[in-house]
């Protein structure tokens, strides 16, 4: 009586289990059924687009200052801390950041950075999954160089006119935080500039290595287009062969061995008029406010005309980019107006204009 006592026991201790198994079973599914995962919550977020309009992005960066301005020309990385705030997005990075460009290491009391985000990636951006990103700074504390920067702003917001093919630009409210011994604090404007990585992306294309570049190389078109910007710009720190501020794309939609030369760097432009900037070696003016044509030589005198066709239908674009330029004052623009409209003064007829180009243009190797 006894034996059958027990077994009747242990039969309903193991029914007991195994209907709260099933049980336990059941409430996971269901779970798994009405509950979002992160995935899901992460693709109901919206992407932020940072490069689509011209709303200026606040950061902060905190960082030993002191230590990266004395050691700017090793050119070595600095551990710092970067605080993103735009629109409805923030964000703090651990990130490395160091000093870069070859003449503005040495002009710059303040040289533009990369901002390395290797280790604390961005995301919810169109910066996720980029690395390195470019960062122009003031260069120094001076006024004067608070508008050079903006100039050169204007300068890359010009060419997106002209070219889809062409790095766009963020305009940055910067506030630098010095954890260094002289604990120097800043709150100044900064570019950020479109990573190569985005460039590619949207113009389908890939980024080539402008070593071995050369005039023959390159398409026609968008070769005269780089030239007779820089033309307007007043500006002769650039070539094609070898990639003097000049990058280089190829399409991945066309069977061919050209490619697609892409403009930057503007600093020594006459039109953005910096205190430091000289007119290069291969060049026959005497300061950057004067203008020479670099761009290649034509057999055609029709592909010049063409070119010059394309400026004139964006002059009024251009020159009201210019004009509504709030970050700088009206005087600067000005200054600016004038430099640009002595350009189209020129154009104007193209076919007189052609052999200003002809008398200057250079051959395929320069």
């Amino acid at each position: 009586m006894k034996m059958k006592s027990l077994l009747f026991l242990l039969l309903l201790l193991l029914f007991s289990f195994t209907l709260t198994a099933q049980s336990q079973k059941i409430n996971e599914s269901d779970t798994l059924s009405f509950n979002p995962s992160i995935e899901a919550v992460k693709d109901t977020l919206p992407e932020i687009n940072i490069f689509d309009d011209d709303t200026p992005m606040n950061l902060t960066l905190t960082y030993d200052i002191t230590s990266w301005i004395r050691q700017k020309m090793k050119g070595e990385y600095l551990n710092a801390e970067l605080h993103i705030d735009y629109k409805n997005y923030q964000t703090t990075k651990n990130i490395r950041l160091k000093a870069r460009g070859n003449n503005r290491k040495e002009t710059c009391f303040f040289p533009p950075i990369y901002l390395n985000f290797k280790t604390d990636p961005i995301k919810q951006t169109e910066l996720e999954g980029i690395r390195k990103i470019k960062l122009v700074t003031h260069c120094s504390t001076a006024k004067s160089y608070t508008n050079y920067l903006l100039r050169e702003y204007l300068v890359y917001k010009l060419y997106n006119i002209l070219s889809d093919h062409s790095f766009r630009v963020k305009l940055l409210n910067i506030e630098y935080i010095d954890t260094g011994k002289k604990e120097r604090h800043y709150k100044k404007y900064g570019i950020l500039i479109e990573p190569i990585e985005l460039l590619t992306k949207r113009t389908n294309s890939i980024e080539i290595d402008g070593k071995f570049i050369d005039g023959s190389k390159v398409f026609t078109e968008h070769a005269d287009v780089v030239a007779l910007f820089r033309y307007m710009i007043g500006d002769t720190d650039w070539r094609i062969k070898g990639g003097h501020n000049t990058k280089y794309l190829k399409s991945l939609t066309k069977v061919t061995d050209k490619s697609i030369p892409v403009p930057y760097d503007f600093d020594y432009a006459g039109f953005v008029g910096t205190s430091y900037a000289i007119p290069q070696e291969w060049t026959s003016i005497d300061n950057t406010k004067e203008r020479e044509y670099l761009g290649y030589c034509r057999n055609n005198e029709e592909d010049y005309i063409k070119t010059m066709n394309l400026f004139n239908s964006k002059k009024e674009e251009i020159l009201e980019t210019i004009d509504t330029f709030e970050y700088l004052d009206e005087r600067n623009r000005k200054q600016l107006i004038s430099y640009i409209e002595r350009f189209y003064d020129q154009i104007r007829r193209p076919e007189r204009f052609v052999y200003v180009m002809e008398n200057q243009c250079r051959d395929l190797d320069f």
